[in-house]
């Protein structure tokens, strides 16, 4: 179970239902997918979400515009001219309080802070040049499937993202009058293998985490080292 059509045909196959249906029209079936693949694609972070643009500096601009698809306050990473912005050691940003503050209290300091604000990622200091290469990482939102050939981005790395699909548009389909607390138990049941799923991913990815401390701690014996759119955007 791969593609739209896929998923449409076990949505159909669990209604008890053909695609002459005028009940469950594919329009109908359709549109429940996409909002079950929205619900799905949303509730964590997924790896294959994960997505990089650059757009380049403009003069005296202190913030740009997030790219379209992206997800409010999902950027986690910035550089520009290749030189990385944000705290030591992995680049995180400030609140927009503490870069406000930041900016307030140190004016001439040239501390490369950066933070998110609303669908706008702000830099300090402020590029004084134009065309420097700027490169952000974030997450993008999950595409719209149109066609019957369209997969998710669980279909090939993790089906069963895909039959947590088919649970909640059921669901949703299912959600009013009689058959309202089905469809309730079966948007449980969709969450709990996406969480499933997600607890996978995390402890894959704990693997690879830094088992470092994220503080600078000196050595204090003296021991050895041991509306405007502010920017284009380009995949």
């Amino acid at each position: 179970m791969e593609t739209l059509a896929d998923i449409r045909q076990a949505i159909e196959d669990d209604l008890t239902v053909g695609s002459e249906s005028t009940l469950y029209s594919t329009a109908l079936i359709n549109r429940a997918i996409n909002r079950a693949y929205r619900k799905a694609g949303s509730l964590f972070q997924w790896p294959e979400l994960k997505d990089a643009k650059k757009t380049t500096t403009q003069v005296n601009q202190e913030y740009y515009d997030y790219p379209s698809t992206w997800r409010s306050d999902s950027i986690w990473k910035i550089r520009i001219n290749n030189i990385k912005y944000g705290e030591e050691p992995d680049g995180s940003p400030l609140s927009f309080d503490d870069y406000l503050n930041w900016r307030e209290d140190y004016p001439d300091y040239t501390d490369k802070k950066w933070a998110n604000h609303q669908r706008r990622f702000f830099v300090t200091p402020t590029p004084t040049v134009a065309g420097l290469v700027v490169c952000i990482w974030g997450f993008t939102v999950t595409e719209t499937l149109t066609s019957d050939s369209n997969v998710t981005i669980f279909s090939y790395s993790m089906p069963e993202g895909n039959e947590a699909i088919v649970l909640e548009a059921v669901a949703i389909l299912k959600a009013k009058g009689e058959n309202e607390k089905a469809g309730e138990f079966r948007s449980m049941e969709a969450k709990q293998i996406l969480a499933t799923a997600w607890g996978r991913i995390r402890k894959e990815q704990a693997k690879y985490e830094k088992n470092m401390p994220f503080l600078d701690v000196p050595d204090f014996f003296g021991g050895t080292n041991s509306k405007d759119l502010r920017g284009r955007f380009d995949i």
